[in-house]
């Protein structure tokens, strides 16, 4: 096989990343067990948070009703997005109440940047990037509630917008420098994910354009990550590009290939979940034989609660809809039912910390919408 020619042929890593692997895992492993079966022995926090944060955490998991699916036998996930600095106290109650919904897994989002679709290097923002300490507190505060965690950066497109592009269109003019500075990236959180236990990391998302090119580049990546990270690693790709997955090298190094499930379902506003379903499986039929040959997580699939807005299911609003909390209680009915026997896992799109609870937004909290979830996640829950 050609790829496992390409890898007969690497050498072990040079002295000079060898070098800021070691001073990475000084850094961030000091002092925390790296046994992948024992939690991280740091505290979630420290100072007078601590005591608010443990308070009654036996009773609060003995309360807890039991899962269906464990995180190993099927990942029933929910996608949490952070810009700044998180509140702690915040993603404790947000953890606890997802666990109490039937949710197994979270994927922690966060941006990273790049100055333009051509710039040659990525990027993290003190403004906007969660620190790694913050991270740490995040995904111990995840495990400590029941929950496994996959760690995931995500490139921010909001520069990109004024040209027309997004991020599945950024073409380095110099790509052997960005994937050298995108690889300092991911062995930074290659790091923190070894140290915090985290069950996988995403290396990359609908980076649609790079993905063809510069295999060799992919592959390196892939190696050094796993040099460092013993957890499981994938890769998602954007709904539009399913098809290629099989002529793509990289991906038979992964453990699981991510979709983002964005297909859009051509239906009335008032359609109903079985016609949801029907429509679902016309747009996926063709991809069986692809998806069949690998074990696959759904990354990202969500819907607003607006009348139709599986349409678009991508659109962050959609300014003239008429609210109606039952499209997304029909939404996920149908998106289980259809991708529960072709994957491994469901990340629902998206709980974001520190939104405004009153905002129209694709978070299932608070709406009828966790009564689905709970009907799919929790054992021996009624059904209709």
């Amino acid at each position: 096989m050609k790829v496992k020619g390409m890898l007969n042929k690497k050498v072990l890593i040079s002295s000079t990343i060898f070098a800021v692997l070691l001073l990475l895992s000084i850094l961030w492993c000091k002092g925390v067990n790296l046994n992948r079966g024992l939690k991280s022995p740091l505290p979630v926090t420290e100072g007078p948070l601590a005591e608010a944060f443990h308070l009654g955490d036996m009773e609060r998991k003995e309360k807890m009703p039991p899962l269906k699916f464990s995180s190993d036998e099927f990942q029933a996930g929910m996608n949490i997005l952070i810009y700044g600095h998180p509140d702690m106290l915040e993603a404790r109650n947000v953890f606890e109440h997802l666990r109490s919904l039937g949710i197994n897994s979270v994927a922690i989002n966060f941006p990273f940047y790049q100055s333009d679709w051509q710039a040659n290097e990525v990027f993290t923002s003190p403004e906007h990037t969660p620190t790694n300490t913050e991270l740490r507190q995040i995904i111990n505060i995840a495990h400590d509630s029941g929950l496994s965690v996959t760690i995931r950066p995500i490139m921010d497109e909001q520069v990109f917008i004024p040209s027309g592009r997004w991020r599945g269109q950024i073409k380095p003019s110099d790509p052997d420098s960005w994937f050298e500075s995108y690889q300092a990236l991911l062995l930074e959180y290659a790091v923190l994910a070894e140290s915090t236990n985290a069950k996988a990391l995403n290396i990359g998302t609908e980076l649609t354009s790079m993905q063809h090119n510069n295999q060799d580049k992919w592959i390196e990546l892939i190696e050094n990550v796993r040099h460092i990270y013993k957890g499981e690693l994938l890769y998602s790709f954007n709904y539009d590009v399913i098809q290629e997955i099989s002529s793509i090298e990289f991906v038979r190094l992964l453990d699981h290939i991510g979709v983002d499930a964005y297909f859009t379902l051509d239906l009335p506003d008032n359609a109903s979940a079985d016609m949801l379903q029907e429509e679902w499986t016309k747009r996926i039929n063709h991809l069986d034989k692809t998806l069949s040959q690998f074990s696959i997580i759904v990354t990202e699939v969500g819907v607003l609660p607006i009348g139709g807005a599986y349409r678009t299911p991508y659109a962050w609003s959609i300014p003239d809809g008429t609210y109606d909390p039952q499209v997304q209680v029909d939404y996920y009915e149908a998106t289980y039912h259809t991708w529960k026997p072709r994957s491994y896992g469901i990340y629902w799109w998206v709980v974001t910390l520190g939104e405004d609870s009153n905002k129209v937004s694709f978070s299932p909290l608070g709406k009828p919408t966790e009564e689905v979830i709970k009907k799919f996640f929790i054992r021996d829950a009624p059904h209709d």
